[in-house]
């Protein structure tokens, strides 16, 4: 009779290798956002581009953790694309991308370990998490949209230079040190390395690559935007831009991206949606890219901020544009498609004093995060702000015991406040539809606890 452990050995990877790369994947999924806003964190206080990429290695760090775990060909490759799917699901702002720029992490991972018959040397820990990691740098510059005078080969040397350093720290000598005291402490027990699997390796590999190239071939189409953008929504007339016959002229304006003072020669946004005429109730304003990413601005910031500028990115029918200039990072949308002006009404919030607040989603875009939510009509990304954070602003100081949410087409959710005040994942997700915005009750996991909301009550 064949035994289980017979059996495992007819599959490539074993049960116990693929739970590793699902934990490491999930892991470095998760933590990808925080390593983000730890490397702005330091950027702003550095001022110079690339103060992110000190901390790029600790995005490869999981991947060559599994590889020096596993230690078969491909493994790399599994745990790139498990790890994108992981940041893509829970609402990566980079979108789609994210998966390709882990791919070619998890394909650079396999090659640096390939090049070695010793998977254990410290050479190839260095070569595998330095390359991965140097590699995003590339891989966003493909999609990324990076103004002109910072856009030269010299700074992209430099942005590749300082990822692949941190590689060398953060993803390789780093799990190289881990892995080998987890050994040394028999809390990992290190598979026999045989030589048979480098040509299966390379087969794995050059298959992958071949894929990852038509992929990107296929995504720099497909993300690219439109050669005209429609503004519609809450206006006397749609208009498409770009249009000869208005009179707009291009302007400069300097202004922080990503801690660096940078030059910028575009549109005024707020001119072209002048042309449109919109409505005296229009409110809110509804950048959405060819990729599905979509995120607000108010109509007071559009007026105010001179900044917020259409910045076009090639010409005739490879033109696409790009918004910069909005106070929230999240609003430089790339290869924009549509933009939509809306009239958007508050959610009312009665507290026990008997008082009214006025929840409207253009204070609160600073506050919140995107992921997808399983609507009736399909999966769609909405942005949402943590529901206690909206409860506080709208309490005048008695004790909280419940709020209740309340619907005209659902039965009324009632949750105890202490719930939501120790969930941060249970939000307030704006739904924006063709001139209204509508609420919804959901976690980030995409799962809705009540929708539409017509109102909230503060017990």
């Amino acid at each position: 009779m064949t035994t289980q452990k017979e059996n495992n050995k007819s599959f490539y990877f074993t049960t116990h290798d693929l739970l590793i790369m699902a934990v490491l994947a999930a892991l470095g999924g998760v933590t990808g956002t925080y390593i983000n806003a730890l490397g702005d964190l330091v950027q702003a206080a550095l001022g110079f581009p690339g103060g992110t990429q000190w901390a790029a290695g600790f995005h490869v760090l999981w991947i060559v953790i599994a590889y020096g775990i596993v230690q078969k060909p491909g493994t790399g490759i599994v745990m790139g694309l498990l790890k994108g799917a992981v940041e893509l699901l829970s609402g990566n702002s980079h979108g789609i991308i994210i998966l390709l720029v882990d791919l070619v992490a998890g394909i650079l991972v396999d090659f640096g370990f390939l090049l070695f018959r010793n998977k254990r040397s410290l050479l190839a820990y260095i070569l595998a998490g330095g390359l991965a990691t140097g590699s995003n740098v590339l891989v966003f510059q493909i999609f990324a949209t990076i103004p002109l005078n910072i856009l030269g080969l010299s700074a992209i040397a430099i942005l590749f230079i300082l990822a692949t350093l941190s590689g060398i720290v953060f993803a390789g000598l780093s799990p190289y040190w881990l892995i080998n005291m987890l050994t040394n402490a028999g809390v990992v027990k290190l598979p026999v390395q045989r030589e048979k699997k480098q040509k299966l390796g390379w087969i794995i590999l050059l298959s992958t690559l071949i894929f990852a190239f038509v992929f990107t071939f296929v995504l720099v189409g497909t993300l690219k935007g439109a050669e005209t953008i429609k503004i519609s929504g809450a206006v006397e007339s749609t208009l498409a831009f770009p249009n000869n016959e208005l009179n707009i002229k291009k302007v400069t304006r300097q202004m922080v991206y990503r801690g660096v003072l940078t030059s910028y020669e575009g549109f005024p946004l707020s001119e072209i949606i002048n042309y449109a005429e919109p409505h005296k109730d229009m409110n809110t304003v509804l950048l959405e890219a060819s990729d599905g990413y979509a995120f607000m601005i108010s109509a007071d910031e559009l007026n105010e901020n001179e900044n917020i500028l259409l910045v076009q990115q090639g010409r005739g029918q490879n033109a696409s544009f790009d918004i910069v200039g909005p106070e929230s990072s999240k609003a430089w949308v790339r290869n924009v498609i549509d933009i939509r002006l809306i009239a958007a009404k508050g959610l009312e919030i009665n507290n026990p004093q008997d008082e009214t607040y006025l929840f409207e989603a253009k204070n609160w875009i600073s506050e919140m995060d995107s992921t997808q939510i399983a609507l009736p009509e399909g999966s769609r990304k909405l942005q949402g702000v943590p529901v206690w954070k909206v409860i506080e602003a709208s309490e005048t100081g008695s004790n909280i015991s419940q709020v209740i949410f309340k619907s005209e087409e659902s039965q009324d959710l009632t949750i105890d406040w202490e719930t939501i005040k120790q969930n941060n994942d249970i939000r307030l997700f704006i739904l924006i539809e063709d001139e209204s915005i509508s609420y919804v009750l959901a976690e980030m996991s995409g799962d809705i606890l009540i929708y539409p909301i017509s109102s909230i009550e503060i017990n």
